[in-house]
């Protein structure tokens, strides 16, 4: 079973534990209000990897322009049920075929990466970079580590998902390396656990400050 797969079997139970979450996370709202007030007034701000749309939500109820993409089309149709009047397509961010260049101010990336190796990292930022406008702004997160979790059952669900943690430093190095300019790189602890997975946590804010060509 691939990701798109595993997110389609876990979207209904997925969305009914996410869709709400962030009411209970004021790091992440402070790190969202945070990419509204620097890109929203570049262009539309993408919820990548958005799920049951929680974070395009919150950032539509600030006042900002939204959509969201997905690589499960379940979660599409969930995040377009909860959310009326926000467009949400499939898609895959390592190949955006049919996201045209420079379509968006800014890139909310919530843990989008989790489930992909190192080795997609390059093919993944290039593509972001591709999308968003000179200006433009990525937050990206993910859990801090070095090591590669299993699971072949979630939320109830028979499933076969590897989560990968990152380092900062190799993140940061591999946004550099396909054109972002790097602006912060912020850690925290977890939250309890009653309101997340006890991981440690990175917010990286990257901007596209020039149209040269990304190195290799």
């Amino acid at each position: 079973m691939d990701v798109q797969s595993g997110y389609d079997a876990v979207a209904s139970a997925y969305a009914d534990r996410f869709r709400d979450e962030l009411g209970d996370k004021p790091f992440d709202t402070r790190m969202l209000d945070w990419l509204a007030e620097r890109a929203g007034g570049v262009g539309p701000i993408c919820d990548m990897g958005c799920g049951p749309g929680q974070v395009a939500a919150y950032l539509r109820a600030g006042g900002c322009d939204v959509c969201g993409v997905d690589l499960s089309g379940a979660m599409v149709r969930h995040a377009s049920r909860l959310n009326p009047g926000i467009p949400f397509e499939q898609g895959d961010m390592r190949d955006l075929v049919d996201i045209a260049d420079a379509t968006y101010g800014g890139i909310a990336a919530f843990y989008s990466i989790v489930n992909l190796p190192r080795t997609d990292h390059m093919q993944v930022f290039t593509e972001l970079r591709r999308v968003l406008r000179l200006g433009g702004w990525l937050l990206l997160t993910f859990h801090v580590g070095d090591e590669v979790r299993h699971v072949d059952e979630f939320l109830g669900a028979t499933v076969s998902l590897d989560f990968h943690f990152f380092t900062p430093r190799d993140v940061r190095d591999g946004l550099n390396s396909a054109g972002f300019d790097v602006v912060d790189v912020i850690e925290r602890e977890p939250d309890a656990e009653s309101v997340e997975a006890q991981t440690k946590r990175a917010y990286i804010f990257a901007r596209i400050t020039s149209r040269r060509a990304p190195t290799r």
